[in-house]
């Protein structure tokens, strides 16, 4: 019964991207709306606005009301929008979330590491005196996170020019001095092995194409006994199969139209999560068993991160019968050490 209930709402939700995806040149606006409710609704936890708490209900009520407003909507006339680019690298997409976060001043990053941290059982004063490594550090945020931690040095490493340039300016007007930031591939770093006491890789090797080799040059440049944070995206169930459909769609619409579109509506800097889901070109979704196992062939000890807070799909792991059927393996955060 249940998986029939568990079907029909996955063919419910592929014919609503499917009409989305129809609109998406004629009513471009009524799709990013469209989008946001559905992605908003995908998660069982939302800090902003009030949702069902059952699942089933609150995304088979999402995927009704939908049909409605966009029948709805696209009765209406919409305005021809001139051609824009839909092609973008990894960087230039996150370097254009970045200086949105930045211009909102959003990008202080020290109380959600700590919060992480605690989470994942480290006692903060681990950190102090000793060499970090930011793993495709993006805008340097938590590079200089680990450095007001009292980190020896924390270093960043990314491919983005953007982003190391906000990390950099981020330093210069923190007047932090403990930080470096390099230009480079999570691919092949620019660091001996054994390099570093900790290692943050926070949710970078699934958008490099090679999640696998990332994990080697994590383990080749981390300190024997050190340890590492890892987060990478899960797979399976109707979260992540939602996601993948929902990415075609935008192919269609461009990333500044789409920013407009819900910055007109209010939505919060931090809930670029979602255009970052929608635009960046290549997004992995990695198999729990087999990271496991690639984990204990490579002789890494590991433990998977548990005390979730409401927001993660790890909250819902001993809370929701049907866990894997709604959000498959979940997300995969995982500290290891070498």
């Amino acid at each position: 019964m249940v998986q029939k209930k568990i079907n029909f709402l996955n063919s419910k939700i592929s014919d609503l991207i499917k009409l989305l995806n129809k609109k998406a040149k004629s009513h471009p606006y009524i799709v990013v709306l469209s989008m946001h409710e559905l992605f908003r609704n995908l998660y069982p936890h939302d800090p902003y606005i009030k949702t069902e708490k059952n699942n089933f209900k609150r995304i088979s009520t999402t995927v009704e009301n939908l049909e409605n407003f966009i029948k709805s909507g696209c009765a209406l006339g919409a305005y021809k929008n001139p051609p824009q680019s839909t092609k973008y690298n990894t960087q230039d997409l996150f370097g254009k979330l970045w200086i949105e976060r930045f211009n909102k001043k959003k990008l202080d990053s020290l109380p959600v590491l700590k919060e992480l941290l605690k989470r994942s059982g480290f006692d903060l004063t681990f950190f102090k005196n000793k060499k970090i490594l930011d793993m495709g550090c993006g805008s340097g945020r938590f590079t200089i996170a680990f450095a007001k931690l009292g980190a020896k040095l924390s270093v960043g490493v990314d491919l983005g020019d953007e982003g190391l340039k906000l990390g950099k300016l981020l330093a210069k007007k923190s007047k932090i001095k403990n930080v470096k930031f390099y230009k480079s591939s999570v691919l092949k770093l620019p660091f001996k092995d054994n390099s570093f006491d900790f290692v943050f890789c926070k949710g970078v090797l699934h958008h490099t194409g090679n999640t696998y080799k990332g994990l080697s040059e994590l383990k080749r440049i981390l300190k024997k006994g050190s340890k590492a944070f890892i987060y990478l995206y899960g797979s399976g169930g109707i979260f992540w199969k939602t996601r993948k459909l929902m990415r075609k769609v935008f192919k269609k619409i461009p990333y500044n139209y789409c920013i407009k579109v819900l910055d007109t509506v209010g939505m919060p800097a931090r809930r670029t999560i979602f255009v970052d889901s929608w635009y960046v070109p290549i997004e992995e979704h990695v198999d729990q068993n087999t990271l496991e196992k690639w984990f204990t062939k490579n002789t890494m000890n590991f433990k998977k991160y548990k005390n979730a807070k409401k927001t993660e799909l790890e909250y819902m792991e001993n809370k929701e019968k049907y866990f894997k059927e709604f959000f498959g393996t979940g997300e995969l955060r995982y500290i290891v050490k070498k």
